[in-house]
């Protein structure tokens, strides 16, 4: 288990996966995470929230340290052993939107991934209509790479899908700067 100064992160329990389940199910948060149609998740979509914690690289629950509320997920996948790669993915409950949590947890995720990991590089993707999130990827520290044009079907339009990555060196150079 990780703490940071307002959050837990601990592996996932049983019980969580009907939790995961729900969070996955609610319309605002699957249209940012999911690239195929955002449609009601039934239990097979249970069977690979299963398979996605068992054979991820990194997957944790996210919850409040003062009153140990299930907030979310955080979570390492598509790792690559020989680039020393990974793509990063939160989401956490509406509830606990525009609190500073996501960027504390992402801030932990990364500091972990180029500190304990040895990774060089920690991507993600994000619709491009999503300026909330773009906001946090940028204020933790990602930097734009690229971006598919009108690659994402969301909101009754196509939006764009940004890349955004942040490399070791990125983060060394933060972390001297914060000094």
């Amino acid at each position: 288990m990780f703490e940071t100064n307002n959050l837990r992160l601990r592996a996932v329990r049983e019980a969580d996966f009907a939790k995961l389940h729900d969070l996955w199910n609610d319309y605002r948060i699957q249209k940012t995470l999911e690239s195929e149609y955002v449609v009601p998740l039934g239990v097979k979509f249970e069977e690979k929230l299963r398979s996605w914690v068992k054979d991820g690289f990194f997957y944790a629950i996210i919850e409040t340290k003062e009153n140990s509320e299930w907030a979310g997920f955080i979570n390492l996948f598509n790792a690559e052993n020989k680039n020393r790669a990974a793509t990063v993915s939160i989401a956490l409950l509406p509830a606990f939107w525009g609190q500073g949590y996501a960027t504390e947890a992402l801030r932990f995720i990364v500091d972990y991934s180029f500190r304990e990991l040895a990774l060089h590089r920690v991507n993600l993707q994000v619709l491009g209509h999503n300026a909330a999130a773009i906001k946090l990827y940028k204020k933790v520290g990602f930097v734009e790479e690229g971006v598919q044009r009108k690659a994402g079907w969301s909101d009754g339009k196509w939006q764009d899908v940004i890349w955004m990555a942040m490399l070791d060196e990125d983060w060394a150079a933060s972390r001297k700067e914060n000094v």
